[in-house]
């Protein structure tokens, strides 16, 4: 059985795309998705272990060997398999190899297509590396399919009115037009010859006032299709993006920007065939019925040779088919690889700078996009020789009609004027039809993009709505946090957690302090279920945090990182922003007052009114913070969690801040830190060194305790 070529859609999900393949072999169907999260998948893509692992899962036998060129000459080598490839020097890529007949490999690459190479040419880029895998006896398959461009239509029976008047003044359009074939087969056949010249004026003004209304209902379609496509963008793309505000943290930090904002790109890609299949369907359909009916009656013989060229034009579909599906895909992966290189190259301009790193990174975006412009051409190029062919077919058709009609006119069969109008006739004809055929490329193209689009619309939001979310009282957050055996590792990584088991008392101002590395982010960020722990559980008072509804929880635990982001707008839009309760304006000055704000606000000209930047660009370190600070003062949830968010201020300034923050009553605070002078004023310190918790207790216990925390302490100092 041959193996059904699947193309990657992001840069690095060749692993899971090879696994697609493999699967489909066996019956199984899986959106990519999934496999991405069964697998580990992530920003610097797959491992072999995590391909290992999601097949097991799937109840596949499988193992990882290093193997030599020998191993192709073996008679039971299971196939398909997946081969691990370096290409050009410069990447790692996974194949399937799915065939092997004699010297040479059949290869379905996710990136290149189905390829042929000899074992000698494939040993200069293969690691040496495979993966072997059989089903095992508990096997079955599965189908999980993610929607296609159907699982849109919804959107567009919503728009019924608007599509109602798109056809009503499209059809009188087309009415008005076969209008004008008639007048011409009158003038010729009977106005001239018989001088009737009143008939001709009276005729020749109303047919003026009808091009007129035909020119109105033609702007009247046109400005309805802008309203329907707008409409429909607003349905396609922002449900999209709201989906995308939606999903779990985790999604974000294995995904590159460009790769996401670039689905957000293919919507229109959707929304422009959606609108053309309206416009087919409802009228295109209507208008080759029934302007054929009139030819068929006109003349049977020219009728049958216009239809002689459905068959080729379908003929000209088929042929391309197959490289339309292969260009978009292509076009579309060249086209996120290109937006993600760019936005990591703004956001990253510092750096870049500081290294006099710009002729690099442009080098390496003008071949980006230099490769999407080969891309983008071979698409164009392949549309562009279609659209000939078919053109060519008309003018032929065309030529043959008047041909043949000129014989018939010369026998009388039919007068000139009906020739005349039977050849203006098919017009309205032939136009409908390549409307028709030419949704091939549109469908084809967006049924690409709805693929890279559901895929991520399959994924589950963050929030879902679940019986074992309890109702609780927001007093749980007052009754301190008990984290018992909690283990934790990004995909199939090395554990960053293992095994921590804390309790932190209610109202106390607590440090979890350790090397970079040691864990210390990653459990204040389990602690507001960014993520979910691997093993063991999180408690607030009795409650189980997965019992916690998480937008409830994020309302009273308030995380704030090192490195918050500012919203282009005021100081104070900053300050309130995602308040469902907008606090006094005393407050907010108390709280300026609090973390030293006031001073900085008192000193710009439009005080709260002074805008920021996107990203706070305008702003320093240290008064980033302070705001970020603020703002999460003013949420006034009961428990906050600083992640090193004092350590762009100076140490009086910090100082003073953390002594305000210490006086909070009845505030639970969990202050990440490297700086020992912060742990030296809280109630108690947790030490963690390599994911683990190695130490705990007051500075007093921990300073001359011979341990880590006294290393720390002697090297602060």
């Amino acid at each position: 059985m041959a193996i059904k070529l699947m193309k990657q859609q992001d840069q690095k999900d060749c692993g899971v795309v090879c696994l697609a393949m493999i699967l489909n072999y066996y019956k199984t169907e899986i959106p990519i998705n999934k496999l991405r999260e069964l697998s580990g998948t992530d920003i610097d893509g797959t491992s072999v272990f995590g391909l290992k692992t999601c097949l097991k899962k799937l109840n596949f036998d499988c193992k990882a060997v290093e193997a030599e060129s020998a191993i192709w000459k073996e008679k039971e080598l299971p196939l398909p398999l997946v081969a691990h490839v370096l290409i050009d020097q410069s990447y790692l890529h996974y194949v399937v190899v799915y065939k092997v007949q004699g010297d040479t490999l059949f290869i379905a690459d996710p990136e290149r297509g189905l390829v042929k190479q000899s074992i000698q040419e494939f040993e200069q880029q293969w690691t040496g590396v495979l993966l072997l895998m059989t089903p095992n006896e508990t096997y079955q398959p599965i189908t999980e399919k993610v929607g296609n461009l159907t699982s849109y239509l919804p959107i567009l029976f919503k728009q019924k009115k608007i599509i109602t008047y798109i056809v009503l003044a499209s059809a009188f359009i087309t009415l008005f037009g076969v209008l004008g074939p008639y007048y011409f087969q009158g003038i010729i056949d009977s106005f001239i010859p018989r001088r009737t010249v009143s008939t001709l004026n009276v005729i020749s003004i109303g047919l003026i006032f009808v091009y007129f209304f035909q020119a109105f209902f033609e702007y009247s379609r046109n400005y309805l299709l802008v309203i329907l496509g707008q409409k429909m963008s607003i349905s396609v793309m922002l449900s999209y993006f709201k989906h995308v505000l939606k999903l779990p943290l985790s999604f974000f930090s294995t995904r590159k920007s460009g790769e996401i904002i670039s689905r957000f790109l293919d919507a229109n890609k959707i929304i422009d065939a959606l609108a053309s299949v309206t416009l087919s369907i409802c009228l295109d359909i209507a208008m080759v019925v029934i302007i054929g009916l009139i030819l068929f009656l006109q003349n049977r013989l020219l009728f049958l040779i216009s239809l002689g060229t459905i068959p080729f034009y379908l003929l000209a579909i088929l042929a391309f088919v197959k490289a339309f599906d292969r260009s978009n895909e292509e076009e579309m992966v060249a086209g996120s690889a290109l937006n993600a290189s760019i936005i990591e190259s703004i956001e990253g301009i510092e750096t870049i700078k500081s290294y006099n790193g710009e002729d690099k990174v442009y080098d390496k975006v003008d071949q980006q996009f230099k490769q999407l412009m080969k891309k983008s051409f071979k698409q164009s190029n392949l549309d562009n020789i279609q659209q000939v062919i078919k053109r060519c077919i008309q003018l032929i058709s065309s030529v043959l009609i008047l041909w043949i009609g000129s014989y018939l006119v010369i026998g009388g069969t039919i007068s000139l004027g009906q020739l005349i109008s039977f050849n203006a006739l098919l017009v309205f004809f032939t136009e409908p039809l390549q409307n028709i055929i030419n949704l091939q490329v549109k469908m084809q193209t967006a049924q690409v993009a709805s693929r890279r689009l559901n895929e991520i619309f399959y994924i589950d939001e963050e929030q879902q709505k679940s019986d074992s979310y309890k109702i609780v009282d927001p007093i749980i957050f007052k009754e301190g946090i008990w984290i018992k055996n909690v283990s934790f590792s990004y995909g199939m990584k090395m554990p960053v957690l293992q095994n921590i088991s804390v309790s932190i008392k209610a109202g106390s101002k607590v440090a979890l302090v350790g090397i970079s590395g040691s864990g210390k982010s990653t459990l204040a960020k389990l602690l507001v279920h960014f993520h979910s722990p691997s093993e063991g559980d999180i408690f607030y008072q009795k409650t189980n945090m997965k019992e916690i509804d998480r937008y409830f929880l994020r309302d009273h635990v308030t995380y704030v990182p090192q490195e918050s982001f500012f919203f282009h707008g005021t100081i104070m839009e900053n300050l309130v922003f995602g308040l469902t309760d907008l606090p006094s304006f005393e407050r907010i000055v108390e709280v300026c007052e609090m973390v030293q704000l006031m001073d900085y606000v008192n000193q710009q000209p439009l005080n709260f009114d002074t805008l920021i930047e996107e990203g706070g660009t305008n702003l320093s370190g240290g008064q980033k913070q302070r705001i970020a600070l603020a703002r999460a003062l003013l949420k006034d949830a009961e428990i906050l969690i600083l992640d090193e968010a004092t350590s762009g201020m100076d140490t009086l300034l910090e100082h003073a801040i953390v002594q305000n923050l210490k006086q909070l009553p009845n505030k639970t605070i969990l202050f990440i830190a490297h700086r020992l002078s912060i742990a030296k004023v809280c109630d108690h310190i947790f030490v963690m060194h390599q994911g683990n918790l190695i130490e705990q207790g007051t500075h007093k216990e921990l300073r001359f305790n011979a341990g880590m925390y006294q290393q720390l302490w002697e090297i602060d100092s």
